[in-house]
């Protein structure tokens, strides 16, 4: 599937580089017409936000689950941060559930998560937490906490791929969602004028055994004869 979507996104940027050299030389030839340079630089400047936009979409959609292991929340946590340079977080005391899934994904997902919370605190204020506690259902859930004014009207999956920096497609919090549907869990906010609480919903030990169990059971009845 990797190799599939690299392909796809080699002959996307194909395109998109081919398109532009005939906006290009379009512009070129009516070099001396006002408003149609105007419609050229409107086209070039939209084929280039959707060639950024669908190539953000492609490294979204390339995460896929790999090894499935279990590991301590804490310990991934702490290593994630390390690996990605986000200090100033500030992790919960205490002993921390171990979590089933794949553990690159996993960091990945805390790293986005972390680098979100830094970047919306403000100077001076309470730095960044994260805490995690098990479920009575036997999952588990990270919670990221920043301090900054919250997302305002706009909720976090409406202000996917917009980011204040320019020519910057913002992916990180789709990226997320995704590794959170992949472990089959989920992720949601608490938003406002005091700050933002992430909630990363992921299966512990027991409730990952449970789907094992259930996914060998289909499997098993669906290959009896009939």
């Amino acid at each position: 599937m990797d190799s599939e979507i690299a392909r796809m996104s080699h002959v996307l940027r194909g395109s998109l580089q081919t398109s532009l050299l005939n906006v290009q030389s379009l512009a070129v030839t009516v070099a001396r017409d006002a408003e149609a340079q105007e419609s050229i630089r409107i086209i070039r400047e939209e084929l280039l936000r959707a060639g950024r936009m669908l190539l953000g979409a492609f490294e979204v959609c390339s995460l896929e689950l790999g090894d499935v292991t279990r590991a301590n929340l804490k310990t991934l946590v702490t290593r994630a941060l390390d690996q990605d340079g986000v200090d100033g977080i500030v992790l919960s005391e205490g002993p921390w559930p171990d979590v089933v899934g794949d553990v690159r994904l996993l960091g990945l997902a805390i790293a986005h998560l972390a680098r979100n919370a830094r970047a919306a605190t403000p100077p001076g204020k309470r730095p960044p937490e994260i805490h995690a506690s098990s479920t009575r259902n036997g999952g588990v859930v990270v919670q990221v906490r920043d301090w900054g004014r919250g997302f305002g009207t706009a909720e976090p999956p409406g202000r996917a791929f917009t980011s204040s920096r320019p020519e910057h497609v913002a992916t990180g919090l789709l990226m997320v969602e995704r590794i959170a549907r992949l472990h089959r869990g989920g992720l949601s906010f608490e938003t406002s004028s005091r700050g933002t609480v992430v909630s990363l919903s992921l299966p512990g030990p027991a409730r990952a055994r449970t789907v094992r169990t259930r996914r060998a059971r289909v499997i098993k009845e669906r290959a009896r004869p009939r």
